[in-house]
């Protein structure tokens, strides 16, 4: 059994969690507001605590700042619900162990609470390198009361969480029916890009903050190596023929790397937005996604990365990007939706396209690539990679390609 505080402006909420909690064993203490919570972790401490990310006056970020400043080690699980993948990623880099994002089923809080508790990384480890002979390097490692074990028929909370995606690919679209693919296990669970060079999928993972490259074996992806990038939030991947792009979105750069073992940096670019999200070489140009600025642009580059154009995005937080000859291509993070653009001044979009799957569950689209005819996707806290026929996508309408 745990000492929990449970920090949520919402009695609901905090009454939710706290059943769940309790019936698992733990004891559960609550507090609506910052500097209650604040006063009750410095006079009774807790064992961890889960804090809401949206609360009135001080939010959470600023009360896990304040607790940071005098506790490293008390674990904090933050709850997401309404930013984005980059809200959470701040909240990682202030001292946060892991979060949660709305809505989310009691299995997944209790699942999460325990692996916090026991040590577990919420940040997994980074894949060993098989062919280096290198080692990677390792990540170093109110008035409060009790709330009474009632039962409650009320679920958790439903919302809407956001996250970077990766790439869309140009190919033939169908009706949308569920058509079966195949899935792929990954060691790590927040993947942001995927990236095939070859018969190498290369993909990103925020949270351990590294790159993995893999084969496909059969049944199974190969681990191939991985190289970690500290204090890194890679969130989307390009290749040209001797350098490999990476945008990072906790440093707000584009960064230049050679295809060596460590990935080493040549040149590092100020990103024309605030959350750089996608990248797309098509040979000549550099196409880059802002979701904060919700902009595509066009990068000039032999000229540092200068902007030649920049569009407006169909959706609120575009975050990949593909083009092919007749067109270019975009995912949207919120809307779980790819459009595609006309090559013309304002980059029009043509039309929407959908997959079912999507649309079910938490964990939104994360990273999109394609190969052979199929499309090879990842959602965010899910330590998988999807592949699917492009016939599974569905056209929408001229009005639902409209955000």
């Amino acid at each position: 059994m745990a000492r929990i505080l449970v920090i949520d402006d919402e009695p609901d909420m905090r009454m939710a969690l706290g059943n769940v909690l309790n019936r698992a064993g733990h004891q559960v203490f609550e507090s609506g507001d910052g500097p209650g919570a604040l006063d009750f972790l410095a006079r009774e401490g807790a064992e961890l605590v889960l804090l809401d990310m949206r609360l009135p006056g001080m939010d959470g970020p600023q009360i896990l700042r304040s607790l940071r400043e005098r506790d490293k080690n008390t674990p904090v699980v933050m709850v997401t619900g309404y930013g984005s993948v980059d809200s959470a990623v701040e909240v990682m880099r202030l001292g946060a162990s892991h979060y949660l994002s709305k809505p989310f089923s009691n299995q997944e809080l209790l699942e999460t609470v325990e692996r916090v508790l026991k040590g577990g990384a919420a940040v997994p480890a980074p894949v060993p390198v098989r062919r280096l002979s290198e080692p990677v390097p390792e990540r170093p490692p109110a008035l409060v009361e009790p709330i009474g074990a009632e039962p409650s028929g009320r679920g958790l909370w439903t919302g809407l969480a956001l996250a970077a995606a990766g790439a869309l690919a140009f190919g033939l679209w169908g009706s949308g029916g569920d058509v079966q693919g195949r899935d792929y296990k990954l060691s790590h669970e927040h993947p942001t890009a995927l990236l095939w060079t070859g018969e190498r999928l290369w993909v990103a993972d925020w949270v351990s903050q590294s790159i993995y490259e893999y084969r496909v074996s059969g049944e199974k992806l190969e681990p191939l190596r991985s190289v970690h990038l500290p204090d890194s939030n890679v969130t989307a991947l390009a290749v040209a023929k001797d350098r490999l792009w990476v945008a990072d979105a906790a440093r707000r750069v584009i960064e230049e790397r050679r295809l060596d073992a460590a990935l080493s940096v040549t040149r590092s670019h100020p990103a024309p937005g605030t959350r750089p999200s996608g990248l797309f070489w098509d040979g000549r140009y550099l196409w880059s996604a802002d979701s904060a600025a919700g902009r595509i642009f066009r990068h000039e580059t032999e000229a540092g990365l200068a902007v030649l154009e920049s569009f407006k995005a169909p959706g609120k937080s575009p975050a990949a990007l593909q083009k092919d000859e007749s067109y270019l291509w975009s995912a949207d993070s919120e809307s779980r939706r790819l459009y595609r653009h006309r090559l013309d001044k304002t980059l029009s979009v043509l039309s929407a396209y959908a997959l079912p799957e999507l649309d079910r569950g938490p964990q939104p689209l994360s990273a999109l690539t394609i190969k052979d005819g199929e499309v090879w996707f990842a959602r965010d806290g899910r330590a998988s990679v999807y592949v699917r026929p492009l016939e599974a996508f569905a056209e929408k309408t001229q009005g639902e390609a409209r955000p």
